[in-house]
């Protein structure tokens, strides 16, 4: 239908230096964009610790919100730096095994109140 525009050399150059540009700006924001969010989570994760060093909620809670922070941290430091942050891993896992470890009277406890709630 159309046919190639023809152009020369120094519109050909003008036009990939344009690209290249066009592309590093989005590139630059991008990175500028997971810096804000990793500093948004790092923050949020601070936060967190603070509470649950103030709340008392035992060691437990105080190490998750702390091992929590130092992955909010590390992944920080790393947008900042110019690395990419590793890829977390899934957690969902977890959640499965707790769930296929339920005792017989925790599923009938369940469904108790499962049949309550019909």
């Amino acid at each position: 239908m159309w046919g190639m525009v023809q152009m020369d050399d120094d519109t050909r150059q003008a036009l990939l230096l344009f690209n290249r540009r066009s592309a590093a700006a989005e590139a630059a924001a991008e990175t500028a964009r997971r810096l804000k969010k990793a500093a948004t989570a790092k923050d949020e994760a601070a936060d967190a610790l603070k509470a649950a060093q103030d709340g008392g909620g035992g060691a437990e809670v105080v190490a998750e919100a702390e091992a929590a922070w130092r992955a909010a941290v590390e992944t920080w430091q790393m947008i900042r730096d110019g690395r990419e942050p590793e890829p977390e891993e899934e957690a969902p896992a977890e959640d499965e095994t707790a769930e296929d470890d339920e005792t017989p009277a925790e599923e009938e406890a369940t469904a108790e109140d499962e049949a309550e709630a019909s």
